[in-house]
Parts: C-alpha cells; structure tokens; sequence
C-alpha cells in the first residue's frame, strides 16, 4: 500500500501491512528478529516483572537489556516517541537478509505518508547482493520537528529491485515504515 493515497491516518489506517500473501513465496528482503531480540525491546521500553512474566514467561530482561532502546529491535517497522515542537534526530540500524535472486541489487526511496514534516535519509541507498542469504546493513535516519498539535507523522522507506519487474507492482519489494509520534 502506498501511504501517500491513504489520508487522514497515514501509515495507521491499514494495520500491520507487512505481510503480501502473493509475495510471501518470493520476499525478496527480510529483517531477522529473534525471541531475544523482542523480550530485549520490551525491556528497553519498560515492562516490569509482571508484564514481561505475562508475554513471555520470564521475569527477567536479559543483561543490558534496560539501557537498549526499542529503536534496537530489527523489524521492518520503526518508530519514535519526539516531543512537539523540538527537534530531533534519530537512528534505526537494520539488517536485512536476501531470500530472493543470489544477484540482486535493492535501491532505498523514500514515501512521504503523513511524514511531509520529517526528513528520513537511508545510508547505504543501494544494497548489493551477490549470493542468497546474504545479510547487508542500513541505517535510516529520521531527523526534523514533530510539527505542535500532530499527534505522529510517518514516512516509508521502499527497497526496489530491478530484477524482480511484476507490471501490475513494480519493483516493490520491501517496505518499511517509519511513525513518529508524541511524547505523552
């Protein structure tokens, strides 16, 4: 789905979006997280015992967890909290692992959602495979002012490949999305 079509709640207003049953046989490019990777996130984010004990049946975070960020956790869907009006900047490290052509090449674009206020940037904008299952990393960064009264803009960055043309979808392989929103 494009973001910039969907007025009035962005990149909210069709849930989760990452799943495309048409290209779930071909992905293309995946983010791998795992179990750790989550109970890490929830730490960072400030689940006490009890919380954590009811999602994953532990009541401990793992060591350092606590100082983590949720940014931290490598998922296609990035997010932040930024108080309106004040600037900010702020990094998403993501790895991505190709399950699709050995030799493929994905190029980084930005879609303005609701994000027309935030500047989102992607280093390296080209990824270059030469084998499957090959990982590469990426950062995105998200830098500008939460625009005063907005409660979240959101932007998504498109990974296109070239190789993979469908004339009904064109080179539209993986999306991430990118929502910042009001610190409460």
């Amino acid at each position: 789905m494009d973001p910039s079509r969907n007025r009035g709640g962005g990149e909210l207003t069709y849930g989760a979006g990452q799943l495309n049953p048409a290209r779930s046989r071909d992905p293309g490019l995946v983010y791998d997280a795992r179990e750790e990777d989550y109970v890490r996130m929830l730490c960072a984010e400030g689940y006490n015992s009890t919380q954590l004990q009811i999602v994953t049946g532990s009541t401990a975070c793992p060591a350092g967890a606590r100082k983590g960020n949720a940014r931290d956790l490598n998922y296609p869907t990035m997010a932040h909290r930024a108080t309106p009006g004040k600037n900010f900047t702020v990094w998403f490290p993501c790895t991505v692992t190709n399950v699709g052509s050995p030799d493929s090449v994905y190029v980084a674009k930005k879609i303005v959602g609701s994000g027309r206020f935030v500047t989102v940037a992607v280093v390296p904008k080209r990824l270059v495979f030469s084998r499957l299952l090959q990982k590469m990393s990426f950062t995105v960064t998200v830098s500008d002012a939460l625009p005063a009264g907005d409660e979240f803009v959101s932007a998504a960055v498109v990974w296109n490949n070239s190789h993979l043309t469908d004339p009904k979808d064109p080179l539209l392989i993986c999306r991430s999305r990118v929502i910042i929103w009001e610190l409460e």
